[in-house]
């Protein structure tokens, strides 16, 4: 899946499939969004201690075990990767259901709410 969108007034963004090489920017984001959502609304020793590296570790092994969830990440040529999401079988009480079910998506703090120029 590859989809890019140009409005003429902002810079290339390229949504396309998240790969292996990813992993570090998707843990990045990931970390640094939950740090930016739930400051004050979770305890901020559990937030302090999640680590990028261990984040991107659990994702290599993810794309080794091959699943049906789909990673999609969000980049810019001037930014790299700024958002990830990821999306798979819906699922209810523990049944998978034939519809889609988006379960993360995260884009970088500083990124959210900016418009493009």
């Amino acid at each position: 899946m590859t989809t890019r969108t140009n409005p003429a007034h902002a810079p290339e963004l390229l949504v396309r499939d998240m790969t292996i090489e990813d992993c570090e920017a998707v843990a990045t984001i990931r970390v640094r969004g939950w740090r930016s959502a739930y400051a004050g609304l979770m305890p901020q020793a559990h937030l302090d201690a999640m680590s990028i590296a261990e984040d991107a570790e659990r994702r290599r092994g993810f794309f080794a075990e091959g699943n049906e969830v789909v990673n999609v990440v969000a980049e810019r040529a001037d930014l790299g990767v700024i958002g990830w999401a990821a999306y798979g079988p819906y699922r209810e009480n523990g049944r998978r259901l034939a519809r889609a079910e988006l379960y993360a998506i995260y884009v970088l703090p500083e990124r959210k709410g900016v418009q493009p120029r």
